[in-house]
């Protein structure tokens, strides 16, 4: 062992003293393996020390049983001690058992006997001898009933003797087994007196090897810091080793960073050619204005709005629904809004048929969260998002659009004709470069207290152009687009210009439940689904909110559309628990004398079919069709006289509550019949709150 410890020794400095000759990179170069030689002779010298330890704990536990051997031996003897007096009882109980048993023997022939005599006697009829004959028998008799008086006892004294002498017997045996056992132990003992003895010895081996194991222990603490000493070299050469690697990640970032950069100065080269193409365009279409003139006049209209302002190369999401609605909902939970996830289904809903549905408006008391709503949903959707302030004093489309300043001699702009100039994939003003990757965006306008100024007057005109838009399908044929252009009036333009408002430019408004608003009407009320917020009933204490991490990603308008389903898709069941619900809400429209017609069905339908579903179960097209009574229908309704139409009224709860089992839905409605037929006697539509 010593001269093993002298190797590694002359090992150790030998490799020091190479180390110290040689450069950092060669000195270390066999660190690995000198670690794992010192690894193996810690093993080893362990492995020896557990040998070492195992032999001590059999030296204690011969010692324990030499010692409990010993105490037997001793327990052994007095027991042995104890029984000699019990012999001797049991030799006097049977020298007393065999004399009861002589007297008892004797009697009983004294008694056959006299017997014979008496027999004799009254033969002979002798009355001397007969009373003396009787005399002696009645002794006799006495004598035997004394001795079978003390017959029991004697028999319990004999058999008592028989189980002490039994009793003897077996302490007999068990003295024989256990002198055997002594005999045995005695063995055992001289055979443990040996092994002591080399026990000893042996303690006296482990003393020394103990010796030796704390020698190697202490040589082992050494190696140990040896080894950590290099284990610390290693780790800073593999954190060198990171680093470098930390620049090659750099480096490639940085490239990447270049091929962008490079990616994007062509764009740019060819934006600057298609400009001044435009430019050259223009300015053969003018007349006296000249070039410079047609550029000032669409400056403003052809300026990117500041909804649109986001880098143009942000990742497109093509996820499943399921998926971007559970990040909506989980979007409005880290700003603490409370939407119930029906209530996120439904506006989404309402935003994906808009080829059925134009508009989605958000009505209720002013503060229920009808604004926040659509401007998070567009946020964690990954949807650009444009809010346009309605003023009271607009009445017509050029407040939506903008106008030509005569003064100016410009064409002022507003924010959505911006942006649905750079929305339209199909260029259809011809003022936006198709080759800007904005086509696969998405935009929602929200149309904030739209109801402030009569919505017919400057918005009515703007809903004709969506009603008659092209299917998304057919939008890529230029001719079915022209219908739906909306026209700007530009003057100084040889070339008039036109809008096109593209499917992925989606609209919805805000209105407020006052006497300062006005209220839609039919034309509106047809073209949109309104979502009525009722009144909070219990105010709870906000909290705040943390840092939201707003999505750095824009939402495919190409998966966006995958999400949309036809009608036909609902299948023969639903589809027909589809048509008997519209059936029975055209009767009761029909005895209100607010008739619906083709438009408002499919809508509805599409609506259905375009519903979530969450979750791995299937479509329960009651649940739509519930919303969409209270989204399409009710808003119909306003201002029907109660008492008059209460038959109606009924056949609705009846519809809402047993046929679509909406029963809080059915009761809200009969609890708002109650207090308004008590009021006005006028039906107004107040919302549910839901939290399913």
């Amino acid at each position: 062992m010593t001269a093993l410890a002298m190797m590694m020794s002359g090992i150790a400095v030998f490799f020091q003293i190479r180390r110290d000759r040689l450069p950092d990179a060669t000195r270390l170069e066999n660190v690995r393996e000198l670690r794992a030689q010192e690894e193996r002779l810690l093993a080893e010298r362990r492995a020896e020390l557990s040998i070492v330890e195992q032999k001590i704990q059999d030296r204690d536990r011969l010692i324990a049983q030499v010692s409990a051997l010993e105490e037997r031996h001793k327990a052994v003897q007095a027991e042995l001690a104890s029984l000699d007096a019990a012999r001797r009882e049991i030799e006097e109980v049977k020298e007393q058992a065999a004399a009861a048993a002589a007297d008892l023997a004797i009697a009983t022939q004294e008694l056959a006997k006299k017997s014979a005599e008496l027999e004799a006697l009254d033969a002979q009829l002798n009355p001397e001898r007969l009373a003396e004959a009787k005399r002696e028998v009645e002794k006799l008799s006495s004598e035997r009933a004394a001795l079978e008086t003390s017959l029991p006892s004697l028999r319990a004294e004999r058999d008592s003797a028989l189980r002490s002498i039994e009793a003897a017997r077996a302490l007999q045996a068990q003295h024989a087994a256990l002198a055997l056992e002594l005999s045995r132990t005695r063995e055992e003992l001289e055979g443990l007196a040996a092994k002591k003895g080399e026990l000893l010895e042996v303690e006296a081996s482990l003393r020394s090897r103990r010796d030796e194991t704390v020698r190697l222990a202490d040589e082992l603490d050494r190696s140990a810091a040896r080894r950590n000493a290099l284990l610390s070299e290693i780790s800073d050469l593999e954190d060198r080793v990171r680093q470098l690697q930390d620049q090659d990640e750099e480096r490639a970032k940085l490239k990447v960073e270049l091929d962008e950069q490079r990616l994007l100065r062509n764009q740019l080269a060819e934006q600057v050619e298609y400009l001044a193409a435009r430019k050259e365009r223009l300015a053969a279409e003018t007349g006296e204005g000249g070039g410079a003139d047609a550029s000032a006049l669409l400056e403003d209209l052809t300026r990117l709005p500041t909804s649109l302002e986001a880098p143009a190369t942000l990742r497109h999401a093509s996820r499943p629904e399921q998926e971007a609605l559970y990040a909506v909902t989980k979007y409005l939970q880290d700003h603490r809004l409370d939407y119930s996830a029906r209530t996120v289904d439904a506006f989404h809903t309402a935003l994906k048929i808009n080829d059925n549905t134009q508009l989605t408006v958000l009505a209720g008391v002013s503060g229920t969260g009808k604004s926040l709503l659509p401007r998070r949903y567009a946020e964690a959707m990954g949807i650009h998002f444009l809010q346009i302030a309605v003023e009271p004093r607009w009445d017509s489309p050029q407040d939506l659009l903008g106008f030509y300043n005569y003064i100016e001699k410009k064409y002022r702009a507003t924010d959505l004709a911006r942006l649905l100039v750079h929305m339209d994939p199909y260029s259809s003003s011809e003022l936006h470069d198709p080759r800007q990757p904005r086509g696969d965006h998405m935009a929602l306008v929200l149309l904030d207290e739209m109801n402030l100024a009569r919505v017919e007057y400057y918005f009515s005109e703007f809903l004709s152009r969506l009603e008659v838009r092209p299917t998304y399908a057919e939008a890529s044929d230029e001719r079915k687009r022209k219908d739906a252009m909306i026209p700007i009036d530009i003057r100084g333009l040889k070339k008039s210009v036109s809008l096109f408002p593209a499917h992925n430019v989606l609209f919805a408004g805000t209105m407020n439940d006052d006497e300062s608003t006005q209220a839609l009407s039919d034309k509106v009320l047809d073209r949109g689904n309104v979502l009525q917020f009722a009144a909070p009933r219990e105010f709870k204490k906000p909290t705040g909110i943390q840092n939201v991490e707003r999505p750095d990603q824009a939402q495919s308008f190409k998966s966006w559309r995958g999400w949309v389903r036809s009608v036909e898709s609902l299948g023969a069941a639903n589809r027909e628990t589809a048509d008997a619900a519209i059936g029975t809400l055209a009767e009761i429209m029909e005895d209100c004398g607010r008739p619906f017609g083709h438009r408002l069905r499919d809508a509805i339908l599409a609506y259905v079919a375009n519903y979530p579903v969450r979750g791995n179960g299937g479509l329960d097209v009651r649940v739509p069709l519930a919303d969409q009574i209270e989204f399409r229908i009710l808003p119909k309704l306003r201002g029907i006289d109660i008492q008059s139409h209460g038959n109606a009224f009924d056949k609705l709860k009846s519809l809402i509550g047993d046929d679509l089992s909406d029963q809080e839905f059915a009761e809200r409605i009969g609890d708002l019949l109650g207090k308004q037929e008590n009021g006005s006697g006028l039906f107004v539509w107040r919302g549910l709150t839901r939290r399913g």
